[in-house]
């Protein structure tokens, strides 16, 4: 293959949610910040209700420790599709949204990019994602995939399934749910090469 070619086969990939579990800790951070008879509410299913802004101080709180950020666990899923492009000829790329007022988490998320991404790796933080070139979108939010694939309409979505984008669909989103990497393979192969 050129090299022409091989630097137009780019994959994103999104870290929170994505190759990081983001969710999963947050949850087990919120459950420490519980008080005692305090009924759990799940901050991700119940949006920004004003009788919850509560749990998105405490996220915030939470948010604010870069060694947080700089810990998170591997997510599985978003790892077997990084593998898997990259046995493809992908060049992956880390593509994550850069919160506009937390320096914390901008060092947390490039020391975790240190600490568990083998080899050099370009990375990207960005407030829109959707000025971003590549082939392949691997992110698990709707909100960073729609407007993606409004600039990128022969482009491809590799949406690790979770809790909160199950019933998502588009006609350029193929839904990994940690069994059918066969199937995400042959789409990639078939749709883009």
């Amino acid at each position: 293959m050129n090299e022409v070619m091989d630097s137009e086969k780019i994959a994103l990939f999104d870290m929170d949610g994505t190759i990081c579990d983001y969710v999963g800790s947050m949850n087990l951070e919120l459950e420490k910040l519980r008080a005692p008879n305090e009924p759990i509410v799940d901050p991700f299913m119940v949006g920004d209700a004003p009788e919850y802004q509560y749990l998105w101080d405490r996220m915030e709180l939470i948010k604010s420790d870069e060694k947080w950020w700089a810990n998170l666990p591997k997510y599985q899923l978003g790892f077997d599709i990084f593998k898997l492009t990259k046995e493809l000829g992908y060049h992956n790329e880390i593509l994550t949204q850069a919160p506009k007022k937390n320096p914390a988490a901008l060092a947390g998320k490039l020391q975790w990019i240190i600490n568990n991404i083998d080899g050099e790796i370009e990375f990207t933080m960005t407030r829109n994602k959707s000025r971003h070139y590549g082939k392949i979108l691997v992110d698990d939010y709707p909100g960073y995939i729609i407007p993606w694939l409004k600039h990128r309409p022969r482009g491809l979505v590799v949406m690790p399934l979770n809790e909160y984008n199950k019933g998502f669909t588009h006609e350029n989103v193929v839904v990994y749910d940690g069994s059918n990497i066969d199937e995400v393979k042959e789409i990639i192969l078939e749709r883009i090469g």
